[in-house]
């Protein structure tokens, strides 16, 4: 648990030293206690969004490139995207929710607001389960195989399929001119 609690520490340190952002309340500002209740309602949407987006990156980052694309992409008709892409901005995506809900979480435990009520414990507690899964996350370390992903110019031939070298290169070659020829159209 130290060792989590260490990595959030330096994050949210060189997170507040890059933005140089400071809040300065003045002792005279109200709080509309009303007011609250926007963003309890926003972090508990923040927070099943957050939890909903670690799992989908749980199990895409499972899943082997050459199992899914022989070509390293997913996608057509104009939206395609590199699979090492698309785990690459999951994985942004969840630390800039993360975040989000961090700040908001902050908020709502501002002593100004001066009002914890059950829905506000629930909701933080709530942010709490999601921040163990996030945490979790990023000790399993799912950084990117870099032989995880088929780039466009290479071919994934099954390891059972026997080729010799020059029909692989042939292989290579047809599917390489394939695809040029095929974003020349567009």
């Amino acid at each position: 648990m130290r060792k989590r609690l260490t990595k959030k520490y330096d994050r949210v340190k060189n997170a507040a030293n890059t933005t140089g952002l400071r809040r300065e309340i003045t002792n005279d500002f109200k709080y509309d206690k009303k007011k609250q209740k926007h963003i309890e309602f926003v972090l508990h949407n923040v927070n099943v969004s957050l939890g909903a987006l670690v799992s989908a990156l749980g199990r895409f980052s499972k899943v082997k490139g050459p199992d899914i694309s022989p070509d390293g992409m997913l996608g057509g008709l104009g939206y395609i995207m590199p699979i090492k892409d698309i785990k690459n901005a999951l994985n942004q995506m969840v630390r800039d929710l993360s975040d989000i809900q961090d700040s908001l979480g902050d908020e709502l435990t501002n002593p100004k607001w001066g009002n914890k009520s059950k829905e506000t414990e629930k909701i933080l507690k709530e942010k709490e389960k999601i921040e163990e899964k996030v945490e979790d996350m990023e000790e399993d370390s799912l950084d990117i195989d870099p032989n995880d992903v088929v780039t466009s110019n290479e071919l994934a031939i099954p390891k059972t399929a026997s080729i010799d070298k020059e029909s692989e290169d042939y292989l290579q070659k047809a599917v390489s001119n394939s695809l040029v020829s095929f974003y020349q159209k567009k």
